[in-house]
């Protein structure tokens, strides 16, 4: 279903990530010194460093291949595409400098307001475009909750990310919120568990979140309708 849709995507997402290694280039330049250093960055710098910009192009391609698989035609695909691209960014620098730079936030979180507002004035049905607003600010603020009941563990970064992905994954459907979030915690929770019984990490070590944010957001558009329905079903 939608193979040639799949394929375009695919061969787009893999150029778009030849070209990442430039801006992410700038970004980490401009987060240097300015915060902690990742425990995990000299495995992924010597990963980047070896294989060059192909991971990143393989990666986002794939990511989008799998996006346009799941999602078929629309403005709503676009924005995803989008997003895909500038989550792989997010991923990059976010382990390497514990940081989430507010632009790429911002020109994501526009993209998709505007895309996805696109799309419901094309569909005239506003109602998963409300939907996705509710989502995003639910996200947004029970990530804020946390930031702020566990100083340390979450920075306003991933508050800002989590809203971004709110948004998206609310477009889909609640089910699909609930599954990216939880996919989310449950990766992170199992990464840090792994890094801390190796000694690459203590219990105190600030370790990135949003590229877990990423990765369970994937997982929720990938099956959360499904795990949901199945849920429901028992």
């Amino acid at each position: 279903m939608f193979l040639g849709l799949t394929l375009a995507c695919a061969l787009l997402g893999f150029v778009a990530g030849l070209g990442l290694p430039r801006p992410i280039h700038l970004l980490l330049a401009q987060g240097a010194g300015s915060g902690p250093r990742s425990p995990v960055v000299e495995p992924v710098a010597a990963a980047t460093g070896r294989f060059g910009p192909l991971p990143l192009a393989a990666l986002t391609g794939l990511v989008c291949a799998l996006l346009a698989w799941r999602l078929g035609p629309g403005l709503d695909l676009l924005a995803f595409l989008v997003l895909a691209v500038a989550g792989v960014t997010l991923a990059v620098v976010d382990v390497r400098t514990l940081r989430l730079p507010d632009p790429v936030l911002l020109v994501t979180l526009a993209t998709g307001l505007t895309l996805l507002g696109m799309e419901s004035l094309a569909l005239g049905d506003f109602t998963a475009y409300r939907r996705a607003l509710l989502g995003g600010l639910t996200l947004a603020g029970y990530h804020l909750c946390l930031a702020a009941l566990f100083r340390g563990c979450l920075g306003m970064g991933d508050v800002k990310l989590a809203g971004v992905l709110g948004m998206h994954l609310t477009w889909l459907g609640w089910g699909v919120l609930v599954t990216g979030a939880f996919l989310a915690f449950l990766l992170a929770g199992l990464t840090a568990g792994v890094l801390i019984s190796v000694g690459r990490v203590r219990g105190d070590s600030r370790l990135p979140f949003g590229p877990w944010l990423l990765l369970g957001a994937l997982g929720g558009v990938l099956c959360g309708a499904e795990l949901s329905r199945w849920h429901l079903a028992w």
